[in-house]
């Protein structure tokens, strides 16, 4: 019974895949909790800006976009902080992906964790070598040691993720209270107003299992390629990671604008539906159909929470707005 069972889900993985899988190209074959992994992309054990935490270990496998996303983040932190800590990665994939003991999901090749950067009680950089379970205080403690989230360097990490036009990144999951500390760093210091639009959708607590108090856990998308032969990702689809959307095709990269985000919420025809999603408070049980609509509701709930803090990124996207 057992044999005919696993059979009947290798089946039902398979039966997505329209075309015979080609040998030498990595493919991510189903969802990320239902699936496998076609001739994957091994992780080192360390390279420039990073170290694993289980070297050695075999849960090193991904897809090149997830393990290449890895690769040009940390290595662009290490950049960004010289003489600080690597960033520390945990697990991806096992070598065929599939089922994991440590995991709900890590699959298909595109999931990763990364542990937070922390600062010591002295503030300076500390190895991150330890899952830290930071608070809303962004304080956490180990072995009668006291540890502060490091809001530069993990928000550094955060942008250099979601503006990398290669990672195709999904999702960053993290508890809310460290999503809500990123935010207020960001309104303060990020030059770039989309680095905010993004990272307010892709930092998010999941619904289900561990609230992610001491990681990121990075999930990339599907290329184009890839879903023509077998790869699956759930809603929402991002706009800036429309394979359609270009930045020569304004048209197309409207939605994902930042202008265009401003001139939807400033326009007369709609002053109702920017009304209404204001009074929702982001309710998700009623959250406004249209992704646009849904991005304004949250950039609403944002300035209600941290209007100064937010003040200076929403001018800016005011000015912008106008000058287009």
């Amino acid at each position: 019974m057992v044999r005919v069972f696993a059979a009947v889900a290798i089946t039902a993985i398979c039966s997505c895949v329209s075309e015979p899988l080609p040998v030498g190209q990595t493919i991510s074959v189903g969802t990320a909790d239902h699936g496998y992994l076609h001739d994957p992309v091994r992780l080192e054990d360390r390279g420039d800006g990073y170290r694993r935490v289980r070297p050695g270990e075999g849960t090193r496998f991904g897809t090149p976009t997830l393990v290449g996303a890895i690769e040009r983040a940390a290595r662009e932190v290490a950049d960004a902080f010289p003489g600080g800590h690597p960033l520390r990665v945990g697990d991806l994939s096992a070598p065929h992906g599939g089922a994991h003991s440590r995991h709900r999901t890590h699959r298909t090749g595109r999931d990763a964790d990364l542990l937070f950067f922390a600062r010591d009680a002295g503030g300076m950089a500390a190895d991150g070598h330890d899952w830290l379970r930071f608070d809303h205080l962004g304080l956490a403690t180990l072995r009668d040691r006291v540890f502060r989230f490091d809001e530069a360097r993990n928000w550094h990490l955060v942008r250099t993720l979601i503006m990398d036009d290669h990672a195709r990144v999904k999702w960053l999951f993290c508890s809310n209270e460290l999503k809500a500390r990123l935010l207020r760093y960001a309104a303060r210091y990020e030059p770039s107003p989309q680095a905010v639009v993004r990272a307010t959708w892709v930092l998010h607590e999941p619904r289900r299992g561990d609230s992610h108090e001491d990681h990121f856990h990075l999930r990339v998308g599907c290329g184009s390629n890839e879903r023509t032969l077998g790869c699956r990702e759930q809603a929402p689809h991002w706009p800036w990671l429309s394979d359609t959307a270009s930045k020569e095709d304004s048209s197309a990269s409207d939605a994902a604008s930042d202008a265009y985000l401003v001139r939807w919420l400033f326009a007369e025809e709609h002053v109702d539906q920017r009304r209404d999603i204001a009074g929702r408070r982001f309710d998700p049980a009623a959250q406004p159909t249209s992704i646009v609509g849904r991005q304004v509701g949250q950039l609403l709930v944002f300035v209600r929470r941290a209007p100064d803090q937010y003040a200076r990124v929403l001018g800016k996207l005011v000015r912008q707005g106008g000058d287009r």
